[in-house]
């Protein structure tokens, strides 16, 4: 039914329709599975189950309509009045039935659509998160716009599953019900229809299996193009700054013309498949008066029992015809099921395979302080040596720079101690987590109130008061009245500058008071009052640190400085003079 695919999330690749036909089908059933098994199936079933049953009564009402329309026909034509009147009380009754049941089945759809997304969404979020995998995606760039797959495949995916398994057991029912009806009036037509339905079927697999590719790669394009978008749009300041608006425009352009290419690719093929399943449809009404009408004119149907016949060859065709008729938008679900199942390996696999290597960072947690046993840090491509030999202790009260040229692998050594960076070789031991706070250079700006920058990522409940000292300590206290108190909630990665969003991790550092704590180049929007105000309140805090920086100025808060790549560390003074001394 389904042709050829991406063979991962980010770099599609043809590949043999029959392995794309396993691949999607064992796919489909990992992503479907897990909702039906979890602490909400009881909920899902009982939805399901209610579902089926209005399925199941609308077909039966489809049938009991057919042969209500026969006898309408047959009165008409012998001219019986009183039976037609007495019809038209049964047609009636079939609407009010029916409407109640119309109304009630989309409604119920929505319910069950809504939860499984809701539980899907939750855990998709988690798998991204869990053991930094969205970090590893987004370094490898492995599988494209992760956010658009949450927040647009989900929901694609949830609906599209329970409309096609709904519509699947409606064409089941409704083909059991109408062939039967079907086969008492006509053997012929009956054999007829299925011919027709198997026919028409595989011409339609046979047009439209290109579009599965296609469409996956229009999602693509657009998604990419989208994010280009939301780049230039948070990034306009600079934009302007540079006076890049000629080279901005060139890039979304182009972004904006493989959408436009393959645009048009998708719609030439969709025509081929329209003007085929067009053609299909309009022929299928013609064969049951094709074949019957020898048969009527020589008298051996009633007119009733011709329409009937005609009405149910329609309702039967329609259901075997399922997937030429949805084949369009079958291709288009089977791209939402291919993205998906993409990320989700990916997250499960997200830096697996690093630390499966023979040869890479070992990371454990333990008690005590924390431990780096030459350590040899390569790039990500294993083809550069960033450092080698590296050996660092660090326990409770200690203060060391780290200092050296760029590229030297400083920020990545603070990497492979969060186990980010596990490209190399050696051992790291290290406390748990909650006990380690890693300060990056440009601080993130969750989305939330002043409140919850500052608490982040703990988020205990700190009152007012300590919050407003917290503030006041960093030179922050203007923030509260500026933006309208601790509960404003702004995108402060706007409204604040680089100095103060370094102010207001310094803030978040203080206020956590973690055992350990790592500052990459954390003062460098800051003039030399503020980066000495902060790093003398830290130092009267008790967190261990280990800062990277250029600055000279920074050595006189370090009891330790080791230059990289020279290996060699310094010890200060109690004078403040730096002595030289052996690596550690």
């Amino acid at each position: 039914m389904i042709g050829s695919s991406a063979s991962n999330g980010n770099k599609p690749g043809k590949i043999t329709s029959d392995r794309f036909d396993r691949l999607f089908w064992t796919r489909l059933w990992r992503l479907t599975r897990p909702y039906w098994v979890s602490e909400r199936r009881r909920k899902a079933i009982l939805f399901i189950t209610v579902m089926i049953v209005l399925s199941l009564a609308t077909t039966g009402m489809q049938a009991m309509f057919s042969y209500v329309s026969r006898d309408v026909m047959n009165a008409l034509q012998a001219k019986n009045s009183a039976r037609f009147y007495h019809l038209m009380v049964l047609f009636v009754i079939w609407i009010m039935v029916f409407v109640p049941i119309a109304a009630v089945y989309p409604y119920l759809t929505g319910l069950l659509g809504i939860d499984w997304r809701d539980w899907m969404t939750e855990n998709f979020v988690h798998r991204m998160l869990h053991r930094n995998a969205l970090y590893h995606i987004m370094r490898d760039r492995t599988v494209d716009n992760p956010d658009q797959r949450i927040s647009e495949d989900l929901n694609s995916f949830t609906a599209g599953a329970l409309n096609y398994s709904m519509i699947t057991l409606q064409a089941i029912a409704t083909a059991a019900t109408f062939f039967g009806i079907l086969w008492l009036i006509s053997h012929w037509l009956a054999v007829c229809l299925i011919g027709y339905a198997v026919l028409g079927t595989w011409l339609a697999a046979v047009i439209g299996r290109r579009l599965v590719l296609i469409n996956f790669n229009q999602q693509r394009y657009e998604a990419d193009y989208r994010f280009a978008l939301v780049h230039a749009r948070d990034n306009a300041e600079a934009i302007a700054l540079y006076n890049g608006a000629r080279d901005e425009t060139r890039q979304l352009s182009g972004r904006f013309a493989k959408v436009i290419e393959n645009f048009k690719l998708l719609i030439l093929w969709q025509r081929h498949l329209s003007l085929f399943t067009t053609a299909y449809d309009n022929a299928a009404g013609l064969v049951p008066y094709f074949v019957l009408a020898g048969a009527y004119f020589s008298g051996q149907f009633k007119l009733g029992e011709f329409t009937q016949a005609a009405y149910a060859f329609s309702v039967l065709q329609g259901s075997l015809s399922l997937v030429v008729d949805q084949f369009p938008a079958l291709t288009e679900y089977a791209s939402v099921v291919n993205r998906l199942a993409a990320f989700e390996e990916r997250c499960d696999t997200a830096g697996v395979g690093e630390t499966e290597r023979a040869t890479h960072i070992e990371v454990i947690e333990a008690a005590g302080g924390i431990s780096v046993e030459k350590v040899t840090l390569m790039t990500p491509d294993w083809k550069r040596e960033l450092q080698q030999d590296v050996s660092i202790k660090l326990g409770d009260g200690d203060t060391l720079l780290l200092s050296g040229p760029s590229g030297a692998g400083k920020t990545s050594l603070m990497r492979a101690v969060a186990g980010l960076w596990s490209f190399g070789s050696g051992r790291i031991s290290r406390p748990p987590s909650e006990e380690i706070m890693f300060m990056p250079q440009k601080p993130y700006m969750i989305l939330g109130s002043l409140r919850d920058q500052i608490q982040y990522p703990r988020f205990s409940g700190v009152s007012d008061d300590r919050l407003l000292d917290i503030l006041c300590s960093v030179g922050l206290a203007h923030l509260p009245e500026q933006f309208g108190g601790l509960d404003a909630e702004l995108h402060w990665a706007d409204v604040l500058s680089g100095g103060e969003q370094q102010r207001l991790a310094f803030a978040r550092l203080l206020l956590n008071g973690p055992r350990f704590a790592f500052l990459d180049e954390a003062t460098s929007a800051l003039d030399m009052a503020a980066e000495q105000s902060l790093y003398a309140r830290l130092t009267q805090s008790p967190t261990a640190f280990i800062s990277i920086g250029h600055r000279p100025s920074l050595r006189q808060f370090h009891q330790r400085v080791i230059e990289l790549p020279g290996g060699l560390e310094s010890t200060l003074a109690s004078d403040g003079r730096i002595a030289n001394s052996s690596s550690s």
